[in-house]
């Protein structure tokens, strides 16, 4: 989910010789070193559901390396067009404005639904990576049933709300006093892994970024303690 806060913290201050660490992160985006590794351990195309400065801008930067194609998707279109217009002449990474947002009902997925029945690239197109992370929660719910055993690596966001309200997963261990918990997917995902961010946690749940497959059991190795650096293409 996105912030409206202006207070953005650094993930990391490292700068090396020829490398720019520049990814800030807020709250909303302990998944960044999730979709980091996954995103650097593949070659083919990348969806990105919900735009964000935790995750469009360095998408975008590893991308660039070969031009692999991007899509960001977003239904808020005030939001998506700071970012088309920010990299408005790199044919590569396309923006999509998802239509039909129900502002009186922001709960209700129906649009989400209409465009991922209809959306072509979904259709045609083997994406390595799929970063689901936009509004409403059902959406995300929505999105993950139809590319769960497309895309090789899926990536959810919070994933912690839809095993503990009972839409999809289960929860083993619940997250207690900021301490993390133990979540099982295996009802949609062969392969999963859950993590957490390192203390102390942004949010009272973390929150949980999972990264999961249904076509390999090799996941990419994540680890929170290294900086985000990106080599400039």
């Amino acid at each position: 989910m996105k912030s409206i806060t202006t207070f953005l913290f650094c993930f990391t201050t490292l700068l090396c010789s020829g490398e720019h660490s520049r990814f800030l992160h807020d709250d909303w985006s302990t998944h960044q070193p999730v979709l980091f590794a996954a995103a650097n351990t593949t070659k083919g195309p990348i969806i990105e559901f919900g735009c964000g400065y935790g995750s469009t801008d360095m998408l975008h930067e590893i991308c660039a390396k070969e031009g692999r194609l991007l899509i960001s998707l977003d239904d808020h279109s005030d939001w998506l067009n700071r970012f088309a217009t920010k990299y408005k002449d790199t044919p590569w990474h396309r923006f999509v404005h998802v239509p039909g947002k129900n502002y009186h009902q922001p709960e209700d997925p129906s649009h989400w639904i209409c465009f991922l029945d209809t959306f072509e690239p979904l259709q045609s197109i083997e994406f390595d990576v799929c970063f689901i992370d936009q509004a409403p929660w059902l959406a995300r719910y929505e999105t993950v049933k139809r590319v769960k055993d497309k895309a090789l690596f899926v990536i959810v966001h919070d994933v912690d709300y839809f095993a503990r309200n009972h839409i999809f997963g289960s929860t083993i261990r619940p997250i207690q006093n900021r301490t993390p918990g133990i979540f099982d997917f295996s009802d949609l995902f062969r392969s999963f892994q859950v993590y957490f961010p390192h203390s102390p946690w942004p949010g009272d749940t973390g929150p949980p970024t999972l990264i999961a497959s249904n076509r390999t059991s090799t996941l990419p190795a994540v680890d929170y303690t290294r900086p985000i650096v990106i080599n400039d293409p």
